[in-house]
């Protein structure tokens, strides 16, 4: 009896891990990559896709008009307390209608050119233009506005969460 007890211990212990041996893995799916350590990104080697609705909060002011893409560089942008970096791809005209974060942001171009106002209302003459290598930083709950000039990378860096939190247009007054 103890010789079956010992072979049937040994085929429960045995069975999953030579199922799991069979089983195909799942998908991975792609992290963002960590904050901590060294780490070294290729140009063009970002992994590009759409901006997650959980980090806009409210109904954009002004329309768009035009394609915006977000890739993870490193870090967690959605995690409160995470260093995050995150790269954003916009075609030519794209408009950032005004918003605020809920934590500083800093922006540096990358590639074309991006325009930055400071406010609740949307107002081009208030736009500054930033060639490719400029840097803008926003304080935690300051409202500001941006526009892509050409087929634009702007690079954002900061302390999570990084959450846009739109401007409403009834309620913008402007000069806040």
């Amino acid at each position: 009896m103890s010789t079956l007890r010992t072979g049937l211990l040994i085929f429960v212990v045995l069975l999953p891990v030579v199922a799991a041996a069979q089983t195909t893995p799942p998908a991975k799916v792609t992290p963002a990559r960590p904050s901590g350590g060294p780490m070294i990104v290729e140009p063009g080697s970002e992994k590009w896709g759409d901006i997650p609705a959980a980090a806009m909060v409210g109904t954009p002011s002004v329309e768009m008009g035009g394609t915006a893409r977000v890739a993870i560089i490193q870090g967690d942008p959605m995690t409160a307390g995470r260093t995050y970096t995150l790269r954003l791809s916009c075609s030519d005209g794209t408009k950032i209608a005004p918003h605020w974060h809920p934590t500083t942001e800093n922006v540096t171009v990358i590639r074309g050119a991006a325009a930055v106002g400071m406010g609740s209302k949307w107002d081009p003459a208030a736009l500054k233009d930033l060639p490719a290598g400029g840097f803008a930083s926003a304080p935690a709950r300051m409202k500001h506005f941006g526009m892509c000039k050409g087929d634009s990378v702007v690079q954002v860096h900061g302390i999570g969460p990084f959450v846009v939190n739109f401007v409403e247009a009834d309620k913008s007054k402007s000069g806040d």
